[in-house]
């Protein structure tokens, strides 16, 4: 796989209750969307499905327009990857005859799940129309630890065979060999390194009370790092252990 990153593209509402001290506010907000930990599959595809935040932060405005953000927050993603390729793995046999054991997959699927906690650092531009309706944009960036991460096998085949160059032959369904068609789903977890993010929100402000305001609006997220840990196993191995796409290919 290619460097990754995240990219988020959302909707999100959010209320903001003013503090007893003015320019103070603490925002809550929960939103949706196509979450993506994108990567490139070089025999195969990926693709974000929907996924969710929710944040409580606190923001301070040191004037009427520019203030600061932090808090905490939660996001999840979905991704689905379809793999349809030729593993080759050198192995012997019980007789000692080298040979090349191969995993093929066709139209495979695995989904992952990934749930980050958040931590953001930002600056906010308020600006008002009226008295009653106005702009926010945010920018900065943050921290997110990854702190479930699962997968598993949700579609296609494995089909596996072993092949002699010696003699030119290649050994289809043996299962008492371990040539077989495998269709059984798998799971586990995956490790993720912590990823920092660049983080852009832009969204229209609707003054309810003198202290809560109701906010709409999209928000834009840009991994700036690897989140992949650095593994390169076969994503089938000859002692049938599954290894998952994130161990096995980037």
């Amino acid at each position: 796989m290619k460097t990754q990153f995240i990219i988020l593209l959302s909707f999100f509402i959010s209320t903001f209750v003013q503090a007893q001290e003015t320019g103070n506010y603490l925002n809550f907000n929960v939103g949706g969307g196509s979450h993506n930990l994108s990567y490139t599959l070089q025999d195969g595809k990926e693709s974000g499905q929907t996924g969710y935040t929710v944040n409580l932060a606190y923001s301070h405005f040191f004037t009427s327009q520019w203030g600061i953000q932090t808090g905490i927050g939660v996001q999840t993603f979905s991704i689905l990857s379809t793999l349809n390729l030729t593993e080759s793995t050198p192995a012997i046999d019980s007789d000692g005859d080298s040979y090349l054991f191969k995993s093929t997959f066709k139209n495979w699927q695995e989904n992952q799940q990934v749930l980050f906690l958040d931590i953001p650092i930002t600056g906010q531009f308020k600006y008002m129309f009226n008295n009653k309706i106005g702009l926010l944009a945010t920018a900065g960036a943050k921290i997110s630890i990854p702190v479930h991460v699962t997968y598993k096998s949700t579609g296609g085949e494995i089909v596996t065979s072993g092949y002699y160059p010696q003699w030119n032959i290649e050994l289809t369904d043996l299962p008492q060999h371990g040539f077989t068609t495998i269709t059984q789903n798998y799971s586990g977890k995956y490790n993720l390194n912590t990823a920092y993010t660049a983080i852009v929100e832009l969204g229209g402000i609707y003054k309810i009370s003198e202290k809560i305001d109701l906010y709409a609006g999209g928000y834009f997220n840009y991994g700036l790092n690897n989140v992949l840990k650095p593994e390169t196993k076969k994503l089938f191995q000859v002692d049938e252990i599954y290894n998952g796409v994130w161990n096995s290919y980037h």
